[in-house]
C-alpha cells in the first residue's frame, strides 16, 4: 500500500493538491510495480475516477 499525493501549487509545503495531476500520476505509475495506491487529494471521487482511467490505459489495473 502506498499513498500518492502532489503538492498544491502556491501553498505551504505539504498541502495536498486539490485534484490529481494526470502527467505526474502517469510518471508515478510508470515506475511502480504491483502496488495498491491511496490518493491524497481534496476531490476524492473525481480524482479516483481519473486515476482508474489512467491505470487502465497504462495496463496497470487488474
Amino acid at each position: 500500500m502506498m499513498d500518492y499525493s502532489s503538492q498544491e501549487p502556491g501553498e505551504r509545503r505539504g498541502v495536498h493538491a486539490h485534484t490529481l495531476s494526470e502527467p505526474h500520476f502517469r510518471d508515478f505509475l510508470s515506475v511502480v510495480e504491483d502496488v495498491d495506491v491511496m490518493l491524497e487529494v481534496k476531490d476524492k471521487e473525481v480524482s479516483a475516477l481519473k486515476a482508474v482511467k489512467i491505470a487502465k490505459e497504462m495496463g496497470k489495473l487488474d
